[in-house]
């Protein structure tokens, strides 16, 4: 279905402007998340499926607080320098995530993507970040964290399809 979506928004770019093209693509998979974790919930196998993601959220965990440390001790011990480089650790690990649960078991990056949705949101709620960052920081690791869990599996796939 996301191979669909890509597949379209690259024909919409040929005959429409970028932003157009870009807003359909963004609310064609904003819509689709729920029906897609609804079709799960229905199907009966969301089970194994919530299980998998909770394991791969789990794996997602260790990476980010390994990347953490790296950046804490060896690269950048200076806090703002982390507030710089927190977005590109997050985005990679939430992209390995994806990638990881759509191999082990396809419906599983849906509830992975839930999973960080809900935990950013609670990390936001609770305001977690001790650094001043301004709102749009914080929205963009909501958004685009489980975007990222589902987007790059449906796009890595694709590319690997195509070069096959």
């Amino acid at each position: 279905m996301l191979g669909d979506l890509i597949e379209e928004y690259a024909l919409l770019l040929e005959s429409r402007s970028y932003f157009a093209a870009t807003r359909w693509f963004w609310g064609q998979t904003c819509r689709s998340v729920p029906y897609l974790a609804w079709f799960y919930l229905r199907s009966g196998r969301w089970l194994m499926s919530l299980s998998t993601a909770i394991g791969v959220y789990i794996f997602m965990g260790m990476l980010k607080v390994s990347a953490d440390l790296m950046i804490s001790k060896i690269i950048a011990p200076q806090q703002m320098m982390h507030v710089v480089l927190a977005p590109i650790v997050f985005l990679a690990t939430t992209a390995t995530g994806g990638l990881v649960a759509t191999r082990i078991r396809r419906g599983a990056a849906i509830f992975l993507a839930l999973i960080v949705l809900i935990t950013v949101a609670i990390l936001i709620e609770l305001r977690v970040c001790t650094v001043a960052v301004p709102q749009w920081y914080q929205f963009g690791f909501l958004i685009l964290g489980p975007l990222t869990v589902l987007i790059t599996p449906a796009i890595f796939w694709r590319l690997k399809s195509r070069a096959e």
